[in-house]
């Protein structure tokens, strides 16, 4: 019998402490193995605000909540793969990067973003290698959880994983990239570093592969950042793209032309603060169903209702009538098998 893969989908997090981690695994832990009789995960996909104020004691939090998901759903370093969000720099480092003040009577006549203004007076110019420091915490998690650095530069994250015994190729991106302190919503992919990772697609063999994008920000709605960029991946083959940042599920279809084409999938939030959370929407997320041989992909919705409430099936897919908990995504071609790799 033919094992189906299951990738869990969570974005959002916003741990803030240990104790408030290990509430969020038991529930998610129960809702999995009780509800949805899944002893074992494949892949554990997160896009984005693992923490809410990107500080060291946060992200200690977060690494016990996954690493007890990594343990106890049989998932290796390389299954868990993350996209930082907006929420995942600090603050405080940004803030230390402006310390150049520049007057007025010094400044050029049109200010790059390396500058910040203020008021009539002057800016204050950044340190560029400085700058970078404000996902330092981030960045000292994700090794944790994965094994790899994050990368400093950001022409290097846009960083790919390929898992040959699924034909599965998952691209993350760091749309916070030029967010900071005072720019709070100045989400975008960076050019150079999607230009690096197309290029290694290409150059290889993954044709017949299944490829799947994660980020943080969203392509509609409020703070949503430009979508030109989904043309290069929709031209690479890539079919699933996964987000977050908005709080609510959402599914959306990107079409570049007759024969390629991008499913959008919104994550709703894992676990915000209750003032940060929008009212009337649960607190959601995502478990991605593949069949290997059947060129589709099942979705299913999660929600609860209470921050102390158990997770359930979320009726918000198809008729408003009669909505459903699920929905099915069509694949170019068949999600293949490769049986002479081992595990990834």
């Amino acid at each position: 019998m033919t094992k189906l893969i299951h990738i869990l989908h969570l974005s959002d997090i916003h741990l803030g402490t240990v104790e408030q981690g290990n509430i969020y695994y038991s529930q998610l832990q129960l809702d999995l193995t009780k509800n949805l009789e899944l002893d074992k995960l494949n892949y554990l996909l997160i896009s984005g605000d693992i923490a809410n104020k990107s500080t060291n004691d946060e992200y200690k939090a977060a690494f016990k909540f996954i690493n007890q998901i990594k343990i106890n759903f049989g998932l290796k370093d390389k299954q868990v793969i993350m996209a930082p969000g907006n929420h995942d720099l600090n603050w405080d480092l940004s803030a230390e990067a402006y310390t150049n003040y520049i007057p007025k009577h010094k400044l050029p006549e049109k200010l790059t973003d390396s500058y910040m203004p203020m008021s009539d007076t002057g800016a204050l110019l950044r340190d560029e290698d400085k700058y970078k420091n404000r996902f330092d915490n981030f960045s000292g998690f994700y090794k944790e959880i994965t094994g790899n650095s994050y990368p400093t530069n950001y022409e290097d994250q846009a960083i790919l994983h390929t898992f040959t015994e699924h034909k599965l190729l998952i691209l993350s991106l760091n749309s916070a990239w030029q967010i900071d302190h005072h720019y709070t919503k100045r989400a975008s992919i960076n050019q150079l570093a999607l230009g690096k990772a197309i290029k290694n697609i290409t150059s290889n063999n993954y044709k017949d592969w299944l490829k799947i994008a994660i980020w943080h920000h969203p392509i509609t709605g409020l703070e949503m950042m430009n979508a030109d960029f989904l043309e290069q991946l929709a031209v690479s083959g890539f079919e699933i793209c996964l987000h977050g940042h908005i709080h609510q599920a959402i599914s959306g279809f990107y079409n570049y032309d007759n024969k390629r084409a991008l499913h959008i999938i919104g994550s709703g939030t894992f676990g915000a603060p209750t003032k940060a959370q929008t009212p009337s929407i649960p607190l959601q997320y995502n478990l991605l169903i593949l069949e290997p041989n059947k060129a589709s992909i099942t979705l299913k919705s999660r929600k609860k209702e209470t921050v102390d409430g158990a997770w359930s099936a979320d009726s918000r897919w198809g008729d408003k009538e009669t909505p459903t908990t699920s929905y099915s995504i069509e694949l170019k071609h068949s999600f293949q098998e490769n049986k002479q790799t081992s595990n990834p």
